[in-house]
């Protein structure tokens, strides 16, 4: 009975991390929706910051920690409390952060036109991360499970 606990937590263990990828995954894709709905909405309507996290930010649960942030006159800093605080736990990796990190620099600070470049350079970046965190995970997932198995049957081996 010990050692299928043991080779279930090596498994589980797998899971999790291979799981981690998934969400990464799921993270950024979301962000990319975001950046693709807001750039049109920002084109047409002008909308002020706080009204696009709101209506776009769906699956981002870190834009929630953004709002009223817009009226303290401190955007950038927020954005950056809220990404180096918040972001990091909802699955995106460290060079992920660093790109919401440049994003948010720009996000708000110019007019409708420079921010729709800002919007379209950011849809560019993000859809690269997207392909990198696909490929990463199609390539790893599978290993993950299979070292976590392994591993849980190594130990339960040696412990028997």
């Amino acid at each position: 009975m010990g050692a299928l606990l043991l080779i279930a937590a090596g498994f589980l263990a797998g899971y999790m991390e291979s799981h981690k990828l998934t969400v990464r995954v799921e993270k950024l894709e979301a962000f990319l929706r975001f950046l693709s709905s807001s750039r049109a909405e920002i084109r047409y309507s002008s909308m002020p910051v706080e009204t696009i996290l709101k209506t776009h930010g769906e699956g981002i649960a870190f834009f929630s920690r953004l709002q009223g942030a817009g009226g303290s006159g401190n955007w950038m800093e927020t954005w950056k409390k809220a990404v180096s605080e918040h972001a990091g736990s909802e699955g995106f990796s460290r060079k992920d952060l660093d790109l919401l990190q440049g994003f948010g620099t720009g996000f708000g600070s110019s007019d409708t036109e420079s921010q729709v470049a800002h919007f379209s350079l950011y849809e560019t970046l993000t859809a690269s991360a997207v392909n990198e965190a696909r490929a990463e995970r199609d390539r790893k997932s599978k290993l993950y499970l299979m070292l976590g198995i392994f591993g849980g049957i190594a130990a339960a081996i040696l412990l028997c």
